[in-house]
């Protein structure tokens, strides 16, 4: 059963007993690790109890997948639900499930976590039209998305901010919710007793490495600005950046181009074209100068190659670090020809 992030985190607050497994799938790496908390938390009470909570991981789980169901079997010595996480999960889980789930007389509930699954992968496909089974898609948010995620997060610590500063706020933060709180945590320690956030606070307590250089990166390789987009991405690197994450963000800035394009070609003015994208106002010129850059078939082929690239990033014994500043250098070169 198909089921959004926002429904799930109203579940985990009633569950269903009658709910057997769910799965976090998708590109929101950060958004699937706090559902994930969230879910074996409604189950076992803690992830800290070691009786009730068990996290397994797929690179240790055998052909018949024996340790799942020894698990998922298994009692507490302590009494009570347990959860059973498995993360990096894969299609080699589609027969076990259809074996195990059925009729179980197991209490517990199983959590599998990937990036890689589709919404046609085979786990899937088995799993939507069940009761038992949660499928949960979890994706990157968009700008508007994380806007209203910002003012939420500085409501719930009692601080509030202008227009203006919660415009410098979003251009530091990203698309992954769990590195957005934990920038606005660190806000509220800085900020004291005080209430009323500025620029300047802004400037002192939240790192921008999570946005703002990511966003220069971005920038940069759409821009057409090699030397500066290779420059910030090996500055990323030394920053403890992965490849792919970087490579992710460029396939989101990418993207919302794409998505623009197709508005500006459907007859829409630029500003209406962009204006659900919220952009800081020091980058509209550059955004728009990268719309005059990039038409819709270049953008699609740039998405797909941002895509290979990451899938590349993320096979074992490929050199991830290598395939990502290639792909930013060719991307930045085509920009800098055709601008």
């Amino acid at each position: 059963m198909n089921f959004k992030p926002t429904q799930l985190e109203s579940f985990c607050k009633n569950p269903d007993p009658a709910v057997k497994c769910i799965v976090l799938y998708g590109n929101n790496e950060g958004e699937i690790s706090i559902l994930q908390k969230q879910c074996a938390e409604a189950a076992c009470g803690s992830v800290d109890d070691a009786f009730r909570y068990c996290l397994l991981d797929m690179e240790n789980i055998s052909k018949d997948g024996g340790e799942i169901y020894a698990e998922f079997h298994a009692q507490s010595l302590m009494g009570g639900k347990r959860a059973i996480v498995v993360q990096n999960a894969d299609n080699n889980l589609t027969t076990l499930l259809k074996n195990m789930l059925p009729d179980t007389p197991s209490e517990n509930l199983l959590i599998l976590t990937s990036s890689t699954f589709k919404k046609n992968s085979s786990l899937i496909t088995w799993g939507k039209d069940r009761k038992d089974v949660l499928l949960v898609g979890c994706y990157e948010d968009r700008e508007a998305d994380i806007a209203a995620d910002v003012e939420t997060m500085l409501k719930a610590k009692g601080l509030m901010a202008d227009n203006a500063t919660l415009q410098v706020l979003r251009a530091r933060l990203s698309p992954d919710r769990r590195l957005n709180q934990s920038e606005i945590d660190k806000l509220a320690m800085y900020m004291g007793e005080r209430t009323t956030v500025t620029v300047d606070d802004i400037k002192n307590a939240v790192s921008d490495v999570a946005g703002a250089n990511i966003e220069d990166l971005c920038y940069y390789t759409a821009g057409g600005q090699a030397l500066k987009a290779c420059a910030m991405y090996n500055r990323l690197l030394k920053e403890g950046e992965e490849p792919a994450t970087l490579v992710r963000q460029l396939e989101y800035h990418f993207g919302r181009l794409l998505e623009a394009s197709a508005q500006l070609a459907d007859g829409k003015s630029i500003d209406d074209a962009t204006k659900f994208f919220n952009l800081i106002f020091y980058r509209k010129n550059d955004f728009y100068k990268q719309l005059k850059i990039w038409r819709k078939e270049q953008l699609l082929s740039a998405v797909n190659t941002l895509y290979e690239c990451e899938r590349d990033c993320k096979t074992t014994n490929m050199p991830a670090e290598q395939i990502a500043g290639y792909t930013i250098l060719r991307l930045a070169k085509f920009a800098a020809k055709n601008s």
